[in-house]
């Protein structure tokens, strides 16, 4: 009776430690928001500073805020509200760059916003919009790739997807339809 007694705690206690590890407890991986959202992933940049997103003190179930956090040294170097709870960032040397949507209400063709801030003192660097869903951003040496989606202008059309190459500075280098 004994054995089988602790045989079932360890079974119990096994199942236990799988389900935190597999889901990261509630909210899942990273808590609300995913693993990207609010509370997600930290980045760190060249210098050391930490990048994290976090649900802001204001926030609520009803108005979600979110904001970006550098932490240096030990403390909170600065902080930035971000434009939606949904605003994906990424970290891009020394810069991190906002991606939120900018369509404008009733608009048949999106567009996405990009704006960088800089990773030292959070200071807007430069902001770009760009025609189409940006899906993902890739830091390169001197600046990012975005991969973006233009879908379809008419029913039974085919969407368009091109890399985009953006500098330090926010410009457009090059595009390449793929």
């Amino acid at each position: 009776m004994k054995k089988t007694g602790i045989a079932v705690l360890v079974l119990l206690m096994a199942a236990t430690f799988a389900i935190a590890d597999d889901h990261g407890g509630p909210g899942g991986p990273g808590g609300p928001g995913g693993p990207e959202g609010p509370g997600g992933a930290i980045s760190v940049a060249p210098d050391g500073t930490v990048i994290i997103t976090r649900a802001a003190a204001n926030s609520t179930h009803a108005a979600p805020v979110a904001e970006i956090v550098a932490v240096r040294n030990g403390a909170i170097a600065w902080t930035s509200t971000l434009p939606s709870p949904r605003t994906d960032v990424e970290l891009s040397d020394s810069q991190v760059i906002e991606v939120s949507d900018a369509t404008a209400t009733g608009a048949t063709t999106p567009l996405t916003g990009l704006k960088a801030l800089s990773v030292s003192s959070g200071v807007q660097a430069w902001t770009l919009t760009i025609t189409g869903r940006v899906n993902d951003l890739t830091p390169f040496n001197g600046g990012t790739y975005a991969v973006v989606t233009v879908p379809a202008a008419t029913s039974g059309g085919t969407a368009t997807r091109s890399i985009v190459a953006i500098s330090n500075s926010g410009t457009v280098l090059w595009t390449v339809a793929i």
